[in-house]
């Protein structure tokens, strides 16, 4: 005896795929935000893919955007950590160097400067002081193939795009967004790790000090120290007088259990319009969270967490030509789609004293 049954009779049954897309978790990118928005760009995902007149276009459901899942409000606080903004269209050359003053600290006593009378003030001359940062303009693309260590395009097949579920020429578009905020932000990230100051709860003097994880929590008086090595390095702030903490989920786990910091700790609702991640401010400093900051292994395998205290100016930005899809001219008579994304950007430190990593283990 047998029973009519998907197995017994496969001919009569079918699976379908729903045009439903799931929301997949993603990190804000707060520092792609951030470098967008002080540098006025974005990559423009492609409605079709591939040369003019040869182009692939998809059909089915729409594929939604990169930011579906992301709070996409420009933070206009966290473009003022870019200086020195430059647009490299027009002008000679891939770098540009910036100046800055080097004060000379000498004596400034009464006695020093007092020139007495029939005293013949001296005709040797002195310098005065001054740095130099460069920019360097490069060319980047994404996105990138892992196997073989290189940028790839994404390849679209003509006839297949025309029966998918969704938009293959969307979902590509998305996927390579998603691809380039990412780039942004992990750079933006190695950057600000270059902190000339590192700050650390007490008693761990360097990152191997942790030799059990949780065994140096952030702190109130870290954050609090970290606040004062600002205010003595003279470091600006931003025009309303606060400086940036971004810290990493786990940083604000902790601190959150310290009860200093939950007594001074202040929250004003109308920041988070304008803050994306914005937490609470304390002292003279605005709390942000990012995930995408970085975690390192000390030698005993304890991950450190690497937050930042900002001050503006920190970063330099440039770019060339901008962010764009590109098509491969290797398309198999327009049957196959290739895409990537190019740019000419220039990303630099404009001062490592301007940042402060605290850390944490």
């Amino acid at each position: 005896m047998s029973d009519i049954t998907r197995v017994s009779l496969p001919e009569e049954f079918f699976d379908i795929t729903s045009d439903l897309l799931l929301v997949q978790p993603e990190p804000q990118y707060l520092y792609a935000m951030m470098w967008k928005a002080a540098m006025g760009v974005n990559l423009a995902p492609p409605s079709s893919a591939g040369m003019p007149d040869r182009a692939v276009s998809g059909s089915g459901s729409a594929y939604s955007s990169a930011e579906r899942d992301r709070l996409t409000i420009s933070p206009p606080l966290m473009s003022g950590m870019i200086t020195g903004k430059t647009n490299f269209s027009g002008l000679p050359g891939h770098m540009i160097r910036f100046n800055r003053p080097q004060f000379a600290n000498t004596t400034y006593t009464e006695a020093s400067r007092l020139i007495p009378v029939n005293t013949a003030i001296s005709t040797q001359t002195i310098n005065i002081g001054s740095e130099q940062v460069s920019l360097l303009l490069k060319r980047f693309g994404g996105p990138y193939d892992q196997t073989n260590s290189r940028v790839a395009p994404f390849g679209i097949d003509a006839f297949d795009a025309q029966m998918g579920v969704h938009d293959l020429v969307q979902g590509a578009g998305m996927h390579m967004k998603r691809d380039f905020d990412r780039f942004l932000d992990s750079v933006n990230v190695a950057l600000l790790d270059l902190a000339s100051v590192v700050v650390r709860p007490n008693g761990m003097n360097a990152d191997n000090d942790a030799t059990l994880a949780g065994q140096y929590p952030l702190d109130y008086e870290t954050v609090s120290r970290a606040e004062k090595l600002a205010d003595e390095a003279s470091l600006p702030t931003f025009p309303d007088g606060y400086r940036v903490l971004v810290l990493h989920p786990q940083q604000l786990h902790e601190l959150k259990g310290d009860d200093a910091y939950t007594k001074l700790s202040q929250f004003h609702p109308q920041y988070n319009a304008l803050y994306p991640g914005y937490v609470a401010s304390i002292g003279k400093l605005h709390i942000l969270k990012s995930v995408t900051l970085v975690s390192v292994n000390n030698s005993s395998s304890v991950p450190v967490r690497r937050g930042h205290l900002i001050c503006p100016g920190v970063l330099l930005g440039g770019m060339g030509r901008p962010p764009r899809v590109a098509y491969s001219t290797d398309d198999n008579y327009g049957e196959s789609a290739k895409i990537v994304w190019l740019a000419d950007l220039a990303f630099g430190l404009a001062d490592n004293r301007f940042v402060l990593s605290v850390r944490s283990a």
